[in-house]
């Protein structure tokens, strides 16, 4: 620095984004008129798009409009995804709802799988992308700031600085600077004595480390993103895994796993809601038992790395339908977990598969909605929807009390009796201990940004006509206001230290404006 408070070259590299604010314009370099620009090439475009802020905010509005998507459109289970057949019988019931043409536009662009997607998969790895190169570009400025701190600073900036507090002492410069410099020390405060030829100063910081909890912070952003896409490709998550009372289906997914739902217990409070639920089942691998236990919703039943959680329960039907030669081609029930609507009204309901993909039958209950009876499905009875291949509506339609049979479509349906099924979340995900540790790096990332903010304070001592010294303190912290208090107090500490007094203080208030004091 020179003696008239200009920055020298050094200086004006690296003066830091608060000092800026409380330079003036003129003090800062910009390119000559007429200075010709470095053109850039393809991988710096690519790079300055990838860390910009306006690219990453498109980026989480993409993510976050995608989620919504796939919270509000339904979402084929799992096992439906994997099967066509079963695919096949349930696209029916989106068809139903959303009509002609969403239906087929919401299949065309994977809506009813945006979790497994291709294009989801690829929209989080752009975003930790993204990520990755922004953290990259801020980098060396971060590190800078640790290692490499703005010391020196322009002289009129002791008269500009949001925060200054002015302090007397009887004490010559060359006497109070080490004082002040130990004063600061045990406050925690890093301290740098220089001098720009017409008094003596001193730079000190503190909580300069906490400036890398933001590398933790993104580094386990980026940890749970990619563990996230790592996981929907070797792992899997059904969120309605339904398996009726006394019924067996297979988990799926390559894993060889059978559950066997051998009883669900459900109990209730005096007032009617439900106290617990719970299911006890069978697992079996291979065909050998692997595990037995009982599920309720926090008390998983773990099976390798395959987790089983008690999710939701609800009404089932026990179907039973012969063929024209009398043989039995379906003995089974049918989970009625899903919402249908139709004639204003919505019902429970399932679907199951005759033979192969020759029809898909629909079974619908009586509204549980409705104040009086179901206009349409009297109790104890069952509505029959049967939809041939690719057709948007039914081929039949008949309603059966329980114990009836009757002749459709060339079948012999018969409505056996009611029952209930367990609602199950199934998850396999090979990297949950992955995305623990990314959690726990931003939970600490967090706590070292906002509990250790970077506090930066310069400090300019001149004599004074008595022969002591006038020190004057300042700092142009980002949050100026939540710091004021903690500033002026440290002045009033260093004063009190070295048997000065505070004989002027500027802070800024809540509302804007400043304040100032002196005696």
């Amino acid at each position: 620095m020179t003696a008239t408070g200009t920055l020298t070259p050094e200086e004006r590299a690296d003066p830091g984004p608060e000092l800026l604010a409380a330079t003036p314009k003129d003090e800062v370099t910009s390119p000559a008129r007429g200075a010709a620009t470095p053109r850039r090439d393809w991988f710096d475009q690519i790079w300055n798009v990838l860390g910009s802020i306006r690219f990453g905010v498109v980026l989480i509005a993409l993510t976050a409009t995608s989620v919504f998507l796939g919270t509000v459109i339904m979402q084929a289970p799992g096992d439906v995804q994997a099967s066509p057949e079963l695919f096949a019988a349930w696209i029916l019931g989106p068809r139903g709802r959303y009509g002609e043409p969403w239906s087929s536009i919401f299949e065309a662009l994977e809506l009813y799988r945006v979790f497994q997607s291709l294009w989801f998969r690829g929209l989080l790895a752009l975003l930790s992308l993204s990520i990755m190169v922004n953290v990259a570009s801020r980098t060396p400025g971060i590190i800078a700031v640790v290692r490499r701190p703005p010391v020196k600073v322009p002289t009129r900036f002791f008269s500009r600085a949001p925060l200054r507090v002015t302090v007397s002492f009887p004490v010559p410069p060359d006497g109070i600077r080490p004082q002040l410099a130990t004063d600061l020390g045990r406050k925690g405060y890093r301290t740098i004595a220089w001098d720009d030829g017409s008094a003596l100063a001193i730079y000190a910081d503190r909580n300069r480390y906490g400036k890398y909890g933001t590398f933790a912070n993104h580094l386990g952003l980026i940890i749970i993103l990619g563990a996230g896409v790592l996981g929907n490709v070797t792992g899997w998550r059904e969120d309605a895994f339904m398996v009726p009372e006394g019924t067996t289906r297979a988990v799926g997914h390559d894993t060889g796993l059978v559950l066997r739902n051998e009883a669900f217990v459900e109990e209730y409070f005096p007032n009617g809601t439900a106290s617990d639920f719970r299911s006890e089942v069978v697992v079996l691998k291979d065909g050998k038992e692997a595990a037995r236990g009982t599920i309720r919703v926090n008390e998983p039943l773990d099976v390798g790395t395959v987790r089983f959680h008690q999710a939701f329960f609800g009404p089932a039907v026990a179907m039973r339908v012969r063929n024209a030669e009398g043989a039995i081609v379906y003995d089974d029930s049918t989970a009625l977990g899903f919402k249908y609507d139709g004639d204003g009204v919505t019902r429970n309901g399932g679907n199951f598969v005759l033979g192969n993909r020759q029809f898909a039958v629909f079974v619908l209950v009586p509204s549980a909605s409705l104040q009086a009876p179901d206009p349409v499905i009297p109790a104890g009875s069952v509505r029959l929807e049967i939809f041939a291949p690719r057709q948007p509506r039914p081929v039949a339609v008949e309603t059966l009390a329980q114990g009836e049979k009757r002749e459709i479509v060339g079948f012999t349906f018969e409505f056996v009796r009611e029952t209930q099924f367990s609602g199950l979340q199934v998850v396999d995900n090979p990297v949950v201990n992955v995305i623990w540790i990314g959690a726990a790096l931003m939970v600490m990332g967090s706590m070292a940004v906002f509990f250790l903010p970077l506090r930066r304070i310069w400090a300019r001592i001149e004599t004074s006509p008595d022969g002591g010294s006038v020190v004057t303190l300042a700092s142009a912290h980002v949050n100026e206001v939540l710091f004021a208090h903690e500033f002026a107090g440290l002045g009033e500490h260093l004063a009190k230290k070295g048997g000065g007094k505070v004989v002027a203080s500027v802070q800024p208030s809540a509302m804007g404006d400043r304040i100032e004091a002196g005696s």
